[in-house]
């Protein structure tokens, strides 16, 4: 087996730091099989792995070291990296989990996981031009990336105050991935905070098919339009908006945007 598809199958890949917990049923469930494999194939090196991995998700960090300690005696190491990098920036070690991070990567550069993990902890350790060259990368290796890495690398470049930069790569991630709502969303918020209201208004509209014409866009165009300064055509949309949502069944969204349209009405009337 390959070492791409032995990680493909065996290991959790979500790079989020995360505190020890006590195992739940399907923790328990995973370590219960795993053992019932390992009685049966007890030199297998992929079922030290995925247990070693199981024992990271839960924080037991010893029995997961154990694992990847007895991984690397019965194959080739570098199918170990990763998933002990991955423990150990759950851990809270970045230095440790940095260095293994970066023998994966050198050892399968076109493995787009290990650079979305890289990234993480990088971005953690405070170097963002690292984690940033290396969700570019992720980005051109992975033909569906998560939306939500482009709104943390949009997030990074904001913070080293550069907003422009940030509208680049979440159009970047419009372009590769389609008309995503959370990616536009977070360029209209950028469009908005550089008075670019005629940007933000156009991208909202780009958004109409792809919601549905729902009411909760309605509200948000209406928002948007009324701090352009178009109240006509903010009245008119927010009148279709009450009329939508007074012929939708009573829910708690329901009466979340009816009470958000009384406030936008209250703002025009103003």
């Amino acid at each position: 087996m390959s070492p791409r598809l032995l990680l493909t199958l065996f290991l959790c890949l979500s790079p989020v730091a995360a505190t020890p917990s006590l195992a739940h049923p399907g923790h328990e469930d995973q370590l219960k099989a795993i053992d019932q494999a390992l009685a049966k194939a007890p030199d297998n090196q992929a079922l030290y792995l995925q247990r070693g991995s199981v024992y990271g998700e839960i924080g037991h960090f010893t029995e997961a070291e154990n694992d990847f300690a007895r991984a690397r005696e019965l194959g080739p190491a570098e199918r170990v990296d990763l998933a002990e990098s991955i423990m150990l920036y759950g851990k809270g070690d970045l230095a440790a989990a940095m260095a293994l991070a970066n023998r994966h990567v050198q050892t399968f550069p076109n493995d787009p996981e290990g650079f979305r993990h890289r990234a993480f902890i990088a971005r953690d350790a405070g170097n963002h031009a690292r984690a940033l060259a290396d969700l570019q990368t992720y980005f051109r290796l992975q033909a569906r990336p998560s939306p939500g890495l482009f709104v943390s690398a949009a997030n990074m470049l904001v913070g080293e105050g550069r907003p422009e930069d940030a509208l680049a790569v979440l159009d970047q991630g419009l372009e590769q991935l389609g008309m995503v709502p959370q990616l536009q969303r977070q360029a209209i918020s950028l469009e908005v905070a550089a008075g670019r209201l005629p940007a933000a208004i156009a991208r909202q509209e780009a958004m109409r098919t792809t919601l549905r014409d729902s009411a909760r866009w309605k509200l948000d165009t209406v928002d948007l339009l009324q701090q352009a300064g178009r109240k006509a055509d903010a009245n008119k949309l927010l009148q279709q908006a009450q009329a939508q949502l007074a012929a939708q069944r009573d829910t708690p969204a329901r009466r979340a945007l009816e009470d958000r349209a009384v406030r936008l009405a209250e703002a025009l009337s103003g």
